[in-house]
């Protein structure tokens, strides 16, 4: 009974849900920059300045924790809703003060140690990751642009990560297929005009 508990309790299912697009945070990370130089060569004011630029970064924050939520959703669906974390909870605990910079380095852990742990990718611990993440928060008071970037490319990272797991966990992947067969095989046979079997009769 405790092999059967054991058993189910590993047992993935393929995710419905698709890999977030990641790469549109690199688009709020573009124009944030774009932005940002062309109102500084133009010497626009601070007070314009902040109008434009903060909607900007508001809304690739957004969208990142959409993309956290994703990527919580599809370890939902791969561990039939075992996964400690669920994507409301992931994504909502951001908003929490103070327990944000606790929250950049829990739930990374946890997804580091869950695909490790299956064995079918390779990622980077917990740790580090989190630490890239609060780098990323630290780096958006210097240059808000560096910043984006460099929070949706951890997250592209993770994402990728978790898309390997589930093709791995679908079957085996075009690579590791064996080699096709030379058509040439399936030819017709050529005719052999000696029939041994035919002569041994006759010799009879």
């Amino acid at each position: 009974m405790f092999n059967s508990i054991i058993e189910t309790e590993s047992v993935e299912h393929v995710p419905q849900s698709s890999p977030p697009w990641v790469w549109v945070g690199f688009v709020f990370a573009g124009a944030f920059f774009l932005i940002g130089v062309t109102m500084v060569l133009l010497r626009v004011d601070e007070a314009t300045f902040q109008v434009i630029l903060v909607p900007i970064a508001l809304a690739g924050w957004i969208y990142w924790l959409v993309c956290i939520h994703r990527i919580h959703k599809i370890l939902n669906e791969l561990t039939a809703n075992r996964y400690p974390y669920t994507p409301g909870e992931a994504a909502a605990k951001h908003l929490i003060p103070f327990y944000n910079l606790v929250w950049l380095f829990k739930w990374p852990t946890e997804l580091s140690n869950y695909l490790n742990r299956k064995g079918r990718v390779q990622i980077i611990s917990g740790g580090a990751i989190g630490a890239m993440l609060l780098l990323s928060l630290l780096l958006r008071w210097v240059d808000g642009a560096v910043g984006m970037a460099t929070l949706f490319g951890v997250t592209m990272y993770i994402s990728a990560k978790v898309k390997k797991h589930v093709t791995a966990l679908k079957g085996v992947t075009p690579d590791q297929l064996p080699p096709l067969p030379d058509p040439r095989i399936f030819g017709r046979p050529v005719d052999n005009p000696i029939n041994p079997a035919a002569e041994v009769v006759e010799g009879q």
